[in-house]
């Protein structure tokens, strides 16, 4: 599965993750959800979203998706791929 793929996947995904998501954790906002995130990636991947700092800094929240990590019952680590892309265009806007 591509990148796209995979965002575009998790992002319509009803977030069956989202159990655990610690209640201690500092932040319970929905758009740090691992779909939330992965519908902000998908929209700046098809240039619907421009990537720019605000973008950068609302795909930098992966905390609370690291912690759905393992309740993906698909087995997916959207997090770390919005880590990866994060930091790829963070690279590329560097450049």
């Amino acid at each position: 599965m591509n990148e796209r793929e995979l965002m575009r996947f998790c992002a319509c995904c009803p977030n069956p993750c989202r159990r655990d998501v610690p209640a201690s954790l500092a932040r319970q906002v929905e758009s740090e959800t691992p779909s939330a995130l992965a519908l902000i990636a998908l929209a700046v991947i098809d240039g619907h979203l421009p990537y720019d700092a605000d973008a950068q800094a609302a795909l930098s929240r992966t905390e609370a998706a690291h912690a759905c990590k393992a309740a993906c019952p698909y087995g997916y680590d959207i997090a770390g791929a919005v880590d990866t892309l994060n930091a790829r265009l963070s690279a590329g806007a560097a450049a």
